[in-house]
């Protein structure tokens, strides 16, 4: 399953901690920090570790429904745009 997720922040700032329903979740950039957008990111809990400023095109993998409870961090101006797959194999 693949989508397109929006974030702002009079409407979607942030996604609150959750387990994807997925093997493995891919998370690719579409637009650019501090030009298009502020703030955001991936945050997982468990290992306390925030993924931010990534680049356009940039893909971050991990694994969905187990271990990597995470996140989506507050976008405080702009708009910002990410797709996701979800990946089953």
């Amino acid at each position: 399953m693949n989508f397109v997720v929006r974030y702002k922040p009079d409407e979607q700032p942030s996604l609150r901690p959750h387990h994807d329903s997925s093997t493995y979740t891919i998370n690719i950039a579409l637009n650019r920090e501090h030009i298009d957008y502020e703030g955001g990111g991936c945050k997982f809990l468990r290992y306390n570790c925030e993924v931010k400023n990534t680049k356009l095109g940039w893909m971050l993998m991990h694994p969905g429904r187990l271990t990597h409870f995470h996140e989506g961090l507050l976008v405080t101006n702009g708009t910002r745009y990410i797709m996701i797959s979800f990946i089953d194999p």
